[in-house]
């Protein structure tokens, strides 16, 4: 991602500014924890949901020259998974085998930017997992409605940064990161 003041370039997974006058800098973490509609509202009954109509005229002509113009570009590795070719050349190495790279998944990192992969077939829904990372209790759930993972630390502190996220990329930006193996 490029700022738009300074024209920096960040990472946009750990929101480390790469390139520009502001390298070295990292922007704040705010956790955003996802979910459907259906899943909020049997949290929530009371909920108000808000729908934007916006459509990004941008988006829909860049999709269009993607398409039609440049013909479809994507890359479908082994796994069948489809990967954008512009954003998979941009990749600087190769991609971690230890498992299928188009795997989904929840990466979770800590302070330190060490990461670890829970891959989604290892969460049941509906159920909270403990885990022992770094030294504390890590609690992941996978939402019984929605089947979306979150991981909270169970001594209370701030939930961890996290993205559901394809292996490929979590590996690819956590080179070394652990991975869940099951109970």
């Amino acid at each position: 991602m490029r700022d738009e003041q300074s024209k920096s370039l960040w990472d946009h997974i750990t929101g480390e500014c790469f390139e520009g006058a502001l390298k070295g800098e990292r922007l704040q973490f705010w956790h955003v924890a996802l979910t459907t509609v259906e899943a909020e509202l049997a949290r929530n009954p009371n909920a108000i949901l808000l729908k934007s109509g916006h459509r990004s005229l941008k988006k829909a002509m860049l999709k269009w020259i993607h398409s039609t113009l440049l013909g479809d570009k994507s890359f479908i590795n082994r796994e069948k998974t489809r990967l954008n070719a512009y954003f998979r050349g941009s990749m600087s190495g190769d991609i971690d085998a230890r498992l299928p790279e188009g795997e989904q998944g929840l990466g979770v990192t800590d302070s330190q930017d060490r990461g670890k992969f829970y891959p989604l077939r290892l969460l049941p829904k509906g159920r909270v997992l403990t885990d022992e990372w770094q030294g504390r209790t890590l609690l992941v759930e996978r939402g019984a409605i929605d089947g979306v993972p979150l991981a909270r630390w169970a001594d209370g502190g701030e939930p961890p940064m996290q993205l559901l996220s394809r292996w490929y990329g979590f590996s690819f930006t956590y080179p070394e990161c652990d991975i869940y193996a099951g109970e």
